[in-house]
């Protein structure tokens, strides 16, 4: 399941963080069965398997590009179907190498060629609204889907939930599983010392600054693989591009956090609040206290409210 994300950076066997079982998103309001189709296409001379989920045959409607994390993490049908039910027309890439997809991992590479290729044919195929495109990426998957919104047309909103912007830091956090660090630097190509071209070209910065959408980023403030400052980079790109960027913290079950404390990793000039301010065309920064690499309900009430005020 998609909301539980401590494997999404972690390769099977890893040690988990925390022991912590959360709900799922709940129940959409709508019960009607969603619209769901598997399908091929090519990229990049592979084939790449992927999933549309719609809830109904109705033509102009939104489309949003889900993008899953981890490197072995199949695509999770419930949450596309859930999203579909929501209004949207959801396609989901399984990315190469992943899925029964042909190629290999390349972390927040060619990946994001299969997600625009993926985008382009449902546009076509299914007759979406060209001018209301969302990205919804989760952990892993948030780079990608940066970097596959950026630069183009249409695109409304993008959401990240708890999502790197600095891959050699999280080499040197999984230092203490060898094994899964071996096969990140294979995939890379090397070390960060080695090929640290490599593990830069991958990072989504210099694709923030192409991105005109409205951005929601979802952190926790105490993320064991990926760090607050990691999405604290992204509020000081998007305030160098002369953005308003709210910042808000609250309690991982969605309540306001106690803005007063003391003990906290703060960004650069944070100036948090703790309630979401109004979503409609503005960036927010989202941070969740006494929280690790786990979503939760409110985390799920955010993104699907952020979407819905910037695709409907």
């Amino acid at each position: 399941m998609e909301w539980l994300l401590l494997a999404c950076l972690l390769l099977p066997g890893a040690a988990r963080p925390s022991k912590q079982m959360l709900s799922p998103p709940p129940k959409p309001p709508t019960a009607a069965a969603p619209l769901t189709e598997a399908l091929t296409y090519p990229v990049d001379g592979l084939i790449i398997k992927g999933f549309v989920c719609r809830p109904d045959k109705k033509l102009g409607r939104p489309l949003l590009n889900l993008v899953h994390g981890g490197l072995d993490t199949p695509v999770d049908l419930t949450l596309c179907r859930r999203l579909a039910r929501l209004g949207y027309v959801v396609a989901a890439s399984a990315l190469r190498g992943q899925g029964g997809s042909q190629g290999k991992v390349e972390i927040c590479g060619g990946e994001v060629s299969d997600v625009r290729a993926l985008r382009s044919l449902v546009e076509g195929r299914y007759k979406t609204d060209r001018g209301r495109v969302g990205y919804l990426g989760i952990s892993l998957g948030g780079c990608v889907a940066i970097k596959a919104a950026s630069s183009t047309t249409g695109v409304r909103a993008v959401v990240t939930l708890l999502s790197p912007t600095d891959f050699a830091e999280q080499l040197k956090l999984l230092s203490y599983r060898p094994d899964v660090a071996q096969r990140w630097e294979a995939l890379l190509g090397g070390s960060a010392e080695q090929v640290g071209h490599a593990y830069e070209a991958r990072r989504p910065l210099e694709a923030l600054k192409q991105l005109r959408a409205p951005l929601l980023t979802v952190a926790a403030d105490r993320d064991q693989l990926i760090p607050l400052r990691q999405s604290c980079s992204v509020l000081d790109i998007r305030r160098q591009m002369g953005l308003k960027v709210s910042v808000v913290r609250q309690t991982k079950d969605g309540g306001p956090a106690d803005l007063t404390a003391q003990v906290r990793q703060l960004c650069t000039a944070e100036a948090a609040v703790s309630q979401l301010p109004a979503l409609k065309g503005q960036d927010v920064l989202l941070i969740y206290e006494n929280l690790d690499h786990l979503s939760t309900p409110a985390m799920w009430k955010a993104a699907e409210a952020y979407l819905a005020a910037n695709l409907d």
